[in-house]
């Protein structure tokens, strides 16, 4: 990627000592007249919050800056087209390349075959405040005339004190390219770096800027992951407020978060009770570092919300694992063990809740010959969550159980019924055999161990 150069030379300055080095502002816990701390907060958002926030994809963008290679155009392509049936319309696509030409051909590609092929995806990309990358940006949107453009600078103080930058630079810089960009007929979302480092005197002075300059977007970063729920809302009310004063209510918000130090969910929760429009999420957090916020966790929240306010769900959720699953295998991350969404999101093997679980399924079955059909659905999504959050029918997903030391008889016959048989058909004896080998062997039986186990001591009820 091209860097960002210094505005001037250090030669002939004097030696640096630590009264010269800033402080970063902290919208946890820093006073300041202009934003006092919060006093009270709420929760989470409103269902009427969540229904007008849309989800933006940094899959094909800042995901990618956390892995080792980048995909093919063709893949790239079939996870757009899982990222438009799944029902999210905007995606980061690229950042300004400088001098890798593999890399603009690589995106430039993307944009294309994008316009031809998922329409109804906006896509955007990060353009520095450079001719080069305004040029850059141009081209882009030559060959895909829906092209957005969030035109960005680094804001914070020690970002400033590394670059060699001021105030006045950056907002001259911003309030330059913003224009330019604007009068070339692309629209701009604009953005700083290290937003939540940036002192309330200094963010007001950058949003007045992009304001005036033409954005459409203001875009929120949490560059570093370092912002908590409370700055977050402070942070995000303090730029609502001032929006407001200029007469600018109409200028939406982005919010862009990492997860550096576990706070990304949580954050875009009380971003978006606080009045962000947009929240940028990648597909299993992948991304710099420790990652980006988490396009499953954000999702299954939101949705939660919306359908417990009985609103529609706008996203088509039975097919989120088959999204997060492609990108994973697309960019080379394996499946977490546990976590949101992980291996074992619908796995146990623990008698207590096997127990209740194969319970409640036989509950459905008396409901079922009792052609109570309505019941037995019911008791059937019970038994799918009884002992798990996310009922996995929702999210594409099936339910998976184990055999292991810590098993009873409940975990042998619910796993048996999960592999489409009847488990009325499984002796006493072969149950005892099941449980004997997963004590002997002292762990979990492998599925294939599973199988085997069953094979060897099946035994089943005479007629």
């Amino acid at each position: 990627m091209l860097k960002e150069t210094p505005r001037s030379e250090d030669a002939g300055k004097p030696a640096m000592n630590c009264a010269d080095v800033p402080m970063n502002f902290n919208w946890n816990s820093e006073e300041s007249p202009l934003s006092p701390l919060p006093v009270n907060m709420p929760g989470e958002p409103a269902a009427s919050r969540t229904a007008g926030t849309e989800i933006l994809s940094e899959c094909l963008r800042d995901g990618l800056q956390g892995i080792s290679g980048y995909p093919s155009v063709d893949k790239m392509m079939q996870y757009l087209h899982l990222l438009d049936d799944f029902g999210i319309k905007y995606a980061t696509v690229g950042i300004y390349p400088g001098n890798a030409d593999t890399l603009d051909a690589t995106m430039k590609q993307l944009l294309a075959r994008m316009r031809d092929e998922v329409p109804s995806i906006v896509p955007s990309v990060l353009s520095m405040c450079t001719e080069d990358s305004l040029k850059w940006t141009v081209e882009c949107r030559e060959i895909h005339p829906a092209l957005e453009s969030l035109v960005f600078m680094g804001s914070a103080p020690s970002r400033r004190l590394a670059q060699g930058w001021d105030m006045d630079f950056i907002l001259d810089k911003l309030d330059t390219f913003i224009r330019k960009t604007v009068e070339m007929g692309i629209p701009v979302i604009a953005g700083t770096e290290h937003t939540t480092q940036t002192s309330p005197e200094d963010v007001r002075a950058i949003v007045r800027t992009q304001v005036e300059a033409g954005a459409y977007c203001i875009a929120l970063a949490d560059t570093i992951g370092i912002i908590r729920p409370l700055g977050t809302y402070r942070l995000v009310r303090f730029v609502r407020d001032e929006l407001e004063a200029l007469g600018a209510s109409e200028v939406k918000l982005d919010w862009h978060g990492h997860r550096d130090t576990g706070n990304a969910l949580s954050n875009a929760m009380m971003a978006t009770a606080a009045g962000i429009d947009r929240i940028h999420v990648v597909s299993r957090g992948v991304g710099e570092r420790s990652g980006n916020a988490s396009l499953e966790e954000v999702v299954l929240n939101l949705a939660a919300i919306e359908a417990e306010a009985g609103l529609p769900v706008r996203w088509e959720m039975r097919q989120l694992l088959q999204l997060i699953t492609f990108y994973e295998e697309m960019v080379g991350v394996p499946t977490p063990e546990h976590g949101v969404l992980g291996q074992r999101y619908s796995h146990t093997s623990s008698g207590i809740h096997t127990d209740a679980i194969l319970k409640a399924y036989g509950l459905a079955d008396r409901a079922r010959e009792a052609k109570d059909f309505a019941l037995e659905r019911r008791l059937r999504e019970m038994a799918r969550t009884v002992y798990s959050a996310v009922d996995p029918a929702t999210v594409g997903g099936t339910q998976s159980v184990g055999v292991s030391p810590w098993s009873g008889q409940s975990a042998v016959r619910l796993a048996y019924m999960n592999s489409g048989r009847d488990p009325r058909q499984l002796s006493p004896e072969t149950v005892e055999r099941v449980l004997a080998r997963a004590n002997e062997l002292g762990r979990e039986l492998t599925p294939d161990e599973l199988e085997e186990s069953y094979a060897e001591a099946y035994a089943p009820h005479g007629a």
